[in-house]
């Protein structure tokens, strides 16, 4: 099995030291740690040009696209960060937006997620709260969450801590190895940003070409699935809601 751990913490701290747990307690696991601090991202410019071009348009060049080619070719995926006030780190929100045309078109279906915040006092649940939003839209099944608060500690809060990231890493690895057949089920936030994405892109096709040729051909999802009717209705209800508003102040 292959596990990627994504940290955005900025140097080798309590983040990656969680990380080097995990590791070296599942040695049957092939488990790489990747530290956003060692690898070339470029300061996204805002110029919109993956959203509307296409992503392969983007003029920066980085290794945005090896890191994407790196989580594809994992089971898994841990997002793991950092608490920087009351929030994800810099660097997390970085990386988060270089792929920002993933909440356009999303590509990781079929792919778990363990999102884990590591904090001295508080903010973690916030911290997880948005990322498990964000790489829940980027297609990713989130399984497990991880909230760590670590300070100065005894050894009973140590044990406490240890016990807690082995209780979500197993739940994580649990889920992966019951197979793909869940993550094949679309939530319904992954619903309504089908639907608002499909819409605007109808609407704004001569702008947007990337996102028209990506849903031009999609009814009710972006893979073929048997979608529950009243979660889709409810999906498209919302969305028609919000694209009314983003059309309004445009």
């Amino acid at each position: 099995m292959k596990i990627l751990a994504i940290c955005g913490s900025p140097h080798k701290g309590n983040c990656y030291s969680v990380l080097n747990f995990i590791k070296e307690n599942y040695p049957a696991i092939n488990l790489n740690i990747l530290m956003l601090n060692d690898v070339n991202l470029e300061q996204c410019r805002g110029c919109y040009v993956c959203v509307q071009r296409g992503e392969e348009k983007c003029p920066l060049e980085d290794d945005r696209d090896m890191i994407i080619k790196d989580m594809l070719a994992t089971d898994g995926v841990i997002f793991a960060t950092p608490v920087y006030v009351n929030h994800i780190s810099a660097l997390m929100k970085h990386f988060i937006d270089r792929l920002g045309f993933m909440a356009h078109r999303p590509c990781f279906f079929g792919k778990y997620a363990l999102v884990m915040a590591v904090c001295a006092g508080f903010g973690a649940d916030k911290a997880n709260d948005y990322m498990r939003g964000i790489f829940s839209v980027f297609g990713f099944k989130i399984v497990s969450s991880l909230e760590l608060k670590i300070a100065t500690k005894t050894e009973k809060e140590k044990t406490y801590t240890h016990k807690q990231t082995i209780k979500a890493f197993d739940t994580f690895i649990s889920r992966i190895q019951k197979g793909q057949n869940d993550t094949l089920k679309p939530t319904l936030l992954q619903l309504i940003y089908f639907n608002i994405f499909k819409s605007l892109s109808e609407l704004t096709k001569k702008t947007n070409g990337a996102d028209y040729e990506f849903y031009k051909d999609k009814t009710d999802f972006i893979y073929d699935t048997k979608v529950n009717l009243s979660k889709n209705m409810l999906a498209k209800s919302i969305a028609k809601k919000e694209v009314r508003k983003i059309m309004m102040n445009r």
